[in-house]
């Protein structure tokens, strides 16, 4: 086998800032700002029934976004923060429009949850008691009577009346049928009665919860095991009843008694997450599908899809005062909006983003141009491309990006690590070509000195031979799992509990790694020492000195973070920085890794990725989970210090 050294990074390095001269009685302070790219998955909307200009939009990662005019641009609520909570319902006080109520679920926990109420426009905050451990799926203000709010849960059905203050379960405790109740309708006439959906069939009360019914079956027109999302009453004859499920729409006339499935959906677009009706137009209705919106006319006779069946609708939002504004949430396009009743759409995310950034790098050659990959993808793609620093972005058609790595060779040519493959691009992303196929899975990607590509899979380093037109195995380890690769003068991979390195890539010296650093994410060779190395663990940083011989974890600063990403600046090795993947926060170090401090408290956001830009020293992006790309800037504060007596 040839003799070659590797050169090259991995998708989750992280470049930070460059500091010349700093004096002592000089401090930097970060100042951030949402950067996009916009969209992403947006789970809920709410108009505000007094201000129609106001519109919330949150996501299932815990995210609240306010527009003030129209949906046009969006500014997120930093104080409603709450990572992995699954946001299931926005509603606005019919009476107060300052008082806002946000309910969900924790993604993580079956039964944690809760519901939130804000009581001064969305500022501050407050759980309610009593709400924190029901997994929420709707939440209700009585018409009738707006004291009145009813929520449904895993465990079953909840109400207050004294506007959150209090709760008494309405549901049978441990009944067999009323639990996971995902929707809600209260009859405007009176809020005793109520229709409640479940993951199985509709159910009905008249008595506030003192005896239920079940309003829907197979012998009354609803196909059994049918999920119901959202059940709708027409506000001025309370008997005629839509609701909608996963095998599609229904209408009642009785109450409930009796309904029958509308035709016209075609049966792969029957899955209906969810369902609006404008007020006073009794034979109208949009249904939000896994295969886009539809709409009728003639109360559910006949539909017609009015946006992109790629689209996959999880929310509508109207309002009484402008019925031909239509909102509609998107599993992963985010917000769009139509201003004519849905004969046209457009999307609308200026300032909302919900995207999980998995690879930040900016072009070391082109100012201004940022690569970015997100997890999923839109209707257009998960690579995004911006050309003016962050200000805009433009995406190609790639999905799920892992990783990004630019060619040191030939900064035309790009790798992207994507859940389809391996991908290559000779034109700096403007398009691509799939990679060279390999059945195993790729946790990293690198770049050999000579151009080649090496990728790392659980059991083996690879590199790809263009003479041979095939993959070359370069070291297998049997009976371990590979986590890390890392190429600088060295090649390192890293095992359970092993470490092995090479200098050529053909022979190998095999090192332990200290006890009990629990799942290894990255591993570091610092470009000033090839005997200076850093591991990122679920435990925390630790570091050797003497080329993995001996570890030690770093702390002064450093707390015992899962550290996933590790960094150093190419202009000044001194400067640092690691991210931890349970908070999301960044730590920075300007002596090689001795002490350490935080740089990202006024972001809000989970920063997991993230570099430094080579053409402004001044600037650093991150990518967060959940909320987009952040630009910092760094700024200079005096720091005041006491004269010594």
């Amino acid at each position: 086998m040839r003799r070659w050294l590797a050169r090259g990074v991995i998708g989750m390095l992280v470049a930070v800032e460059v500091v010349t001269g700093a004096q002592a009685e000089v401090g930097f302070s970060w100042q951030w700002s949402p950067m996009g790219p916009y969209g992403g998955e947006a789970r809920r909307l709410a108009v505000d029934p007094r201000h129609p200009d106001r519109v919330f939009v949150g996501t299932c990662d815990g995210q609240l976004y306010l527009s003030e005019d129209g949906g046009e641009q969006w500014t997120r609520l930093t104080g409603f923060h709450r990572p992995g909570f699954c946001i299931s319902r926005i509603l606005v006080d019919a009476e107060d429009s300052r008082t806002i109520y946000v309910a969900g679920w924790q993604v993580s926990v079956e039964q944690g949850g809760g519901i939130y109420r804000s009581r001064d426009g969305g500022r501050t905050w407050t759980l309610l008691p009593g709400t924190e451990m029901h997994s929420v799926r709707a939440l209700a203000q009585a018409p009738s009577d707006p004291r009145v709010l009813i929520f449904t849960a895993l465990d079953g059905v909840f109400r207050s009346e004294d506007r959150g203050e209090s709760w008494r379960r309405i549901s049978p405790a441990e009944d067999l049928e009323i639990r996971n109740v995902e929707s809600i309708a209260i009859d405007p006439r009176s809020d005793q009665t109520l229709y409640v959906g479940t993951w199985h069939l509709p159910w009905k009360t008249t008595n506030g919860g003192r005896t239920w019914t079940k309003a829907g079956s197979r012998e009354t027109g609803i196909i059994d095991d049918s999920e119901i999302f959202n059940i709708l009453i027409d506000e001025r004859n309370p008997d005629l009843l839509w609701l909608s499920a996963c095998t599609g729409v229904y209408r009642s006339t009785d109450g409930g008694r009796s309904w029958r499935r509308m035709a016209g959906l075609p049966s792969r677009s029957r899955r209906v997450l969810a369902l609006a009706k404008p007020v006073g137009q009794r034979d109208v209705l949009f249904a939000g599908t896994t295969e886009g919106l539809w709409r009728t006319g003639d109360g559910g006779a006949t539909w017609r899809l009015i946006t992109s069946r790629r689209l996959t609708v999880q929310d509508i939002a109207l309002h009484p005062q402008r019925p031909q504004w239509v909102f509609i949430a998107t599993e992963e396009a985010g917000v769009w909006i139509s201003r004519d009743g849905g004969m046209t759409f457009r999307p609308s995310n200026q300032g909302f983003s919900s995207w999980v950034i998995t690879g930040i790098l900016p072009d070391r050659e082109i100012p201004g141009r940022i690569y970015c990959g997100v997890v999923g993808g839109g209707l257009e793609g998960s690579f995004f491309i911006s050309e003016d620093g962050g200000r805009s972005w433009r995406a190609r058609s790639l999905r799920g990006v892992r990783a990004i790595l630019q060619s040191r060779r030939d900064g035309r040519r790009l790798f992207v690590l994507t859940e389809d493959g391996i991908f290559l691009s000779e034109d700096r992303g403007e398009s691509w070509r799939k990679g060279p196929p390999l059945e195993e899975v790729v946790s990293q990607i690198a770049e050999a000195s000579d151009g080649g590509l090496l990728v790392l899979t659980s059991r083996a380093l690879l590199r790809y031979d263009e003479s041979r037109g095939g993959w070359e195995r370069v070291r297998s380890v049997d009976g371990q799992s590979l986590a890390a690769l890392h190429v600088g003068r060295r090649i390192w991979i890293v095992g359970q509990g092993r470490i092995w390195m090479s200098e050529d890539g053909v022979s190998w010296v095999e090192r332990a790694l200290p006890d009990r650093v629990g799942r290894v994410h990255v591993i570091l060779e610092h470009p000033s020492d090839s005997d200076l190395l850093f591991i990122g663990t679920s435990f925390g940083l630790y570091r050797s000195r003497n080329g993995g011989r001996d570890w030690e974890r770093c702390a002064h600063g450093l707390p015992h973070a899962d550290v996933v990403a590790i960094a150093v600046h190419p202009n000044d090795p001194r400067w640092m920085l690691v991210t931890d993947y349970r908070t999301g926060a960044v730590y920075l170090s300007t002596d090689r890794g001795e002490t350490w401090r935080r740089i990202d408290e006024t972001v809000g956001a989970r920063a997991w990725v993230g570099a430094f830009d080579p053409h402004d020293g001044e600037r650093v992006f991150v990518g967060s989970r959940g909320m987009g790309v952040y630009m910092g800037r760094r700024s200079v504060q005096l720091v005041e210090r006491e004269n010594s007596p």
